[in-house]
């Protein structure tokens, strides 16, 4: 099959490509940096002419791109996404409920959502892990670095504490409001508590408001997602994960030889001990594989998907104590081949029983890590999307836009 793949620059692009051409798949790349904008028609024949002189059977991408989508419709193709980010708003739009995408999303409320709006292009796949990974990462590693990157607990990844964080945004005299303190008393109840309604309960009319107002973050005329979604999603969920990731640190930090790997100032807490930040394909793999623990706070955009990071720490032999998800839960055995909590306190209680148990723990990290080989690899994956038919697929859809 002839693969145009538009890549922007996310971590598991080169693998994909790579695992494509393994599979007997010819690939051609095209960069989409610049496709993130509503496209324009001429934009729009211009992608549909580059497909068409490649004799392209599909087009593909690492998250969702509408011009890409509406091209291939010009085309009479098929354009598979696979997801890597949650949420993605252009999915809330006309051209995502066209007859000729395959959306692959790794949450299966995210698709349910979605399918509400007739987006009905959609299946539910969990993500892949690069099997190399480890392998890779220790053919290039000293002796010292595997030892350096040894420890009891350990958790890498941001605490989402920039500027890119949308709830950062709300002034100094907004802050003095008392629906400002009305919701920071909400996240502080919502920090560790899981189930599907969790991130919408309490949150009224007046709260959405204050926040898109203050973030300026609306609407797209394309879209046709709701506000109270849009502010749910993209300013609260963040701002419960960076309260979850900042609690988790600070409490494990007191009681256990705890690393935090992040790229996050963590000054005002000077009991973490903050390694910095580490590459993700030389230096990560040595942090999952040598450290007894690795804790993971899934980001609460993401309600019910198994992490990437996850499947990446299985995939490094990392035994891995993770947030309760419903689709992790489905596909992984707990205890047996992943470990999971549902509160603060659980997290606390199960680092200290797995730290003193170490043939359990070692156990459990074997079974996950030969589950993920075998399983949640890229081959297979991509056979999958490739073979797979979305369900529930109707025609009458608005498709001259």
């Amino acid at each position: 099959m002839r693969i145009l793949f538009y890549q922007w620059g996310t971590f598991n692009e080169p693998v994909i490509e790579n695992t494509l051409r393994d599979l007997g798949h010819f690939v051609k790349v095209l960069q989409a940096e610049e496709l993130k904008e509503k496209p324009t028609e001429e934009q729009l024949w211009a992608l549909a002419k580059d497909a068409g002189e490649y004799h392209a059977d599909v087009l593909f991408s690492v998250d969702y791109f509408q011009m890409v989508a509406m091209a291939a419709k010009k085309l009479d193709i098929t354009y598979y996404s696979w997801l890597y980010h949650i949420p993605q708003w252009s999915l809330f739009s006309y051209a995502a409920q066209l007859s000729s995408n395959r959306i692959i999303t790794f949450d299966s409320m995210h698709m349910q959502e979605l399918k509400q709006y007739n987006v009905n292009g959609m299946q539910y796949m969990s993500q892949a892990a690069d099997k190399e990974l480890l392998t890779s990462a220790l053919a290039n590693a000293t002796p010292e670095q595997i030892e350096k990157y040894k420890a009891d607990v350990s958790f890498v990844g941001t605490l989402y504490e920039s500027a890119n964080n949308l709830f950062n945004r709300i002034s100094a005299e907004a802050r003095e409001k008392d629906i400002y303190k009305e919701i920071l008393e909400m996240i502080k109840e919502k920090r560790f508590a899981y189930g599907k309604e969790v991130l919408g309960r309490g949150v009224t009319d007046e709260m959405v408001e204050f926040l898109l107002e203050e973030v300026e973050y609306g609407q797209d005329h394309f879209f046709f997602a709701n506000q109270e979604d849009i502010a749910i999603q993209s300013v609260l969920a963040r701002k419960i994960t960076v309260e979850e990731r900042k609690l988790m640190a600070r409490t494990l930090a007191r009681k256990f030889d705890f690393k935090l790997y992040t790229i996050s100032n963590t000054e005002k807490f000077p009991e973490i001990h903050n390694c910095g930040p580490v590459d993700f394909a030389k230096c990560a793999p040595l942090v999952y594989n040598g450290s007894k623990i690795n804790i993971y706070v899934t980001p609460r955009a993401i309600r019910s998907g198994v992490p990437l990071r996850v499947l990446e720490i299985m995939a490094c032999q990392g035994f891995v104590l993770v947030n309760y998800q419903e689709d992790l839960a489905r596909e992984f055995e707990d205890g047996k081949e992943i470990v999971m909590y549902r509160s603060l306190e659980e997290m606390v209680e199960k680092v200290q029983y797995y730290l003193e148990h170490e043939e359990e723990r070692r156990q459990i990290a074997r079974a996950g890590y030969e589950k993920v080989l075998r399983e949640y690899n890229y081959a297979e994956k991509l056979r999958r999307i490739f073979e797979q038919k979305p369900s529930g697929i109707i025609q009458n859809m608005r498709e001259n836009f």
